[in-house]
Formats: C-alpha cells, sequence, structure tokens
C-alpha cells in the first residue's frame, strides 16, 4: 500500500502538463473529480489505474498502458478485480493476459 502512495505522489507531482506521459488524462487530484489512481504496476512495465469518474467507485474503469510501447491506453469497463482474474484466466485478454503461459505463476502482494 504505500508503494502505491508513493506512486501516487510521485506520479502527481510530475503531472504538469497535458502532453505529459498520462495524456490526454491526468493523474488524480484528491478532492477532485477525474483523473487517474494508479493501484498496480507489473514486473513487464504495465501500469494499471483508476480513471476518477462522477460515478460509483465500484463503476471507475480501467485504464492501463505499457510503458516505452506505443499502443497507447487500454480502458476497460470493469472493475479491477475482474481485470485481474482475466489477466490471470484469458488467454485472450490480450495485452495483458499471462493464461497462455505454463502453469508456476506466483502472486506476491505488495
Amino acid at each position: 500500500m504505500a508503494d502505491l502512495l508513493r506512486t501516487w505522489r510521485l506520479e502527481l507531482s510530475h503531472d504538469d502538463s497535458s502532453d505529459g506521459p498520462w495524456a490526454p488524462y491526468r493523474i488524480h487530484q484528491p478532492g477532485t473529480t477525474g483523473g487517474l489512481i494508479p493501484w498496480g504496476i507489473s514486473r513487464t512495465a504495465e501500469h494499471f489505474y483508476w480513471q476518477v469518474t462522477d460515478g460509483p467507485v465500484d463503476a471507475w474503469p480501467v485504464l492501463a498502458m505499457q510503458v516505452d510501447y506505443e499502443d497507447g491506453w487500454h480502458r476497460y469497463e470493469m472493475t479491477a478485480t475482474e481485470f485481474l482474474y482475466r489477466i490471470l484466466t484469458d488467454p485472450e485478454f490480450q495485452p495483458y493476459s499471462v493464461a497462455q503461459f505454463p502453469a508456476g505463476l506466483s502472486f506476491e502482494p505488495g
């Protein structure tokens, strides 16, 4: 948890323009509506965010991006729990699925 809060603070401190690394989005500023809240980073430099909206928290979409790829953002209208489930179990859930790899994957809580 502390690492995610540290990541959020660091990303917020570097989010000074609309053409930065999170464009066309911004990092969520507490006390406001809109922006992204980081909630996960993979070992292969994939970053996962909630997009803060006016709706209920459990309806916030997941946005994902792979650093150093020209692919840009991927938006998923699902909870983070469903997103993680799909990563782990659905080989068609590209580009983030690990389900096609042999058994032996592990999970290390942050």
